[in-house]
């Protein structure tokens, strides 16, 4: 599947929000002061498999916006797709 370049940009785009994240994120700051603590320097590389899916038109809308801003999966029913459930199984996410 050919992946417009506007949307690679998005992705990119998101990859460096969730690096952002991670660093602004109050908890993951105070684990790598503890490391410190005991004298190691640390270095994270973290490494994100985004799965795109081009939804059909008689599908579902799939991602929806919730009224905080933040999206949630709608895959009506609350069922997940099979990639969906691969997925998330390799960030060993159950769904039961």
């Amino acid at each position: 599947m050919e992946i417009p370049e506007n949307l690679r940009e998005i992705v990119d785009r998101l990859g460096v929000a969730l690096v952002k994240a991670l660093a602004n994120d109050e908890s993951s700051r105070a684990l790598v002061q503890e490391i410190q603590a005991y004298g190691f320097d640390m270095a994270l590389m973290l490494e994100a498999t985004v799965a795109l899916h081009k939804r059909n038109d008689d599908e579902s809308e799939g991602e929806v916006p919730n009224l905080d801003g933040e999206f949630t999966l709608d895959h009506g029913q609350g069922q997940w797709s099979e990639e969906d459930k691969a997925f998330l199984k390799t960030f060993k996410i159950s769904l039961e």
